[in-house]
């Protein structure tokens, strides 16, 4: 089953999200905690403009964010490579290398492989999507490959 987010949180005003909670209602988005978690109610801190406190604890969901500014998300950045943004990705993805193989007779950029902090090299080809994890480690998660009808 497919839930189609129908409605981001931040377009509903705090005074009509009076009766929800985000951790039942998945037709609307929701910022997550560090943990990953749905905040289930996140208009708490935009509400506190002026209050004397900055940064504090969501009373909801635990997440660190600040007073009378929206809800903090905490999602992991991901991206996927594609021709166009390859060399933002590169830049973004520190360290990596470009990664260069053999198609057809000539040697051309594929990607990149991303260099984690154990040494160990990931390839990460067009298609790929590159996850930045909170930790400021990144993650490769494969393009799905198609299968063959047959």
């Amino acid at each position: 089953m497919t839930v189609q987010l129908v409605q981001a949180w931040t377009d509903i005003d705090p005074k009509d999200a009076k009766e929800i909670d985000l951790t039942r209602d998945l037709h609307i988005s929701a910022p997550l905690n560090e943990q990953g978690e749905r905040c289930p109610w996140p208009w708490g801190p935009q509400q506190l403009v002026g209050a004397p406190i900055g940064q504090f604890h969501c009373e909801y969901c635990g997440a660190m964010v600040m007073a009378g500014m929206p809800h903090i998300d905490y999602a992991p950045d991901e991206r996927v490579i594609t021709l166009e943004n390859l060399t933002s990705i590169f830049e973004w993805c520190e360290p990596s290398k470009l990664r260069h193989e053999n198609v057809n007779g000539k040697l051309e950029c594929v990607g990149l492989t991303v260099i984690r902090e154990d040494g160990t090299r990931v390839p990460a080809r067009y298609g790929d999507t590159i996850r930045a994890n909170g930790d400021g480690a990144f993650t490769v998660i494969p393009a799905a490959k198609e299968t063959d009808p047959k």
